[in-house]
């Protein structure tokens, strides 16, 4: 019988071992040359999440000052100014009048002779002592009078407030400080008037009978 070189042929489970066997190879290598970036990695492992630092406290300014006082509650608010000492009433019309007496004047004709005139109508309401210093002439009252003659002025004061001066001590049964406050207006023949306000600062005492009067202008 002839001998026949004719091979058998390959059973197909063989090729794909070996198909499969070259597919693994070639995944290995392009892992070896091309490595999984970092950010894949990290991606796919995330890490621990860094704590954030802890912010440095800012000093307050002066506005955020300003506006924690005013977002206060109304118990934190500021105390309220300090009212003024009580003038009883007695006192304060005697200091009154006094003053409307004291610097008024009418230099008009047919009225006032001089600037003591004014100080004549106020004696009514001081004690004797400050009554004859009232009358003393002074080169600056002749001065201001020979104006208002010329002007046939009228000059009246009118009282805006009477009250214990800041840091006097408060009345009491034989003496009392009296600040008034008075708008003091000089009206001439012809022209406009003119307006100024004015103080004075008096002390008061009562005489036997209990009238109050005025004893002393501190600061004249």
């Amino acid at each position: 019988m002839p001998h026949t070189d004719q091979r058998r042929p390959r059973p197909a489970g063989t090729v794909a071992v070996f198909a499969a066997s070259a597919l693994l190879a070639s995944i290995g290598i392009g892992l070896l040359l091309y490595p999984p970036s970092a950010a894949h990695r990290s991606a796919a492992h995330p890490g621990p999440t860094a704590s954030p630092e802890p912010s440095t406290p800012v000093p307050p300014t002066a506005t955020s000052a300003a506006l924690a006082a005013a977002s206060a509650s109304p118990g934190s608010s500021a105390p309220p100014t300090q009212t003024p000492l009580a003038l009883p009433e007695p006192i304060a019309a005697a200091a009154r009048a006094f003053t409307v007496a004291w610097a008024g004047h009418d230099a008009r004709p047919g009225h006032d002779s001089s600037f003591n005139d004014a100080a004549r109508r106020a004696a009514a309401y001081a004690g004797k002592q400050l009554a004859a210093q009232l009358t003393t002439a002074s080169p600056g009252a002749a001065r201001q009078w020979d104006q208002w003659t010329a002007e046939r002025a009228r000059v009246t004061a009118q009282i805006t407030t009477a009250a214990v001066p800041d840091g006097a001590p408060a009345p009491t049964p034989d003496a009392a400080y009296v600040r008034v406050r008075y708008r003091l207006t000089v009206t001439p023949a012809t022209g406009r008037p003119t307006t100024t306000d004015q103080q004075v600062a008096l002390e008061l005492q009562p005489d036997q009978a209990g009238t109050w009067l005025v004893t002393s202008l501190p600061n004249a």
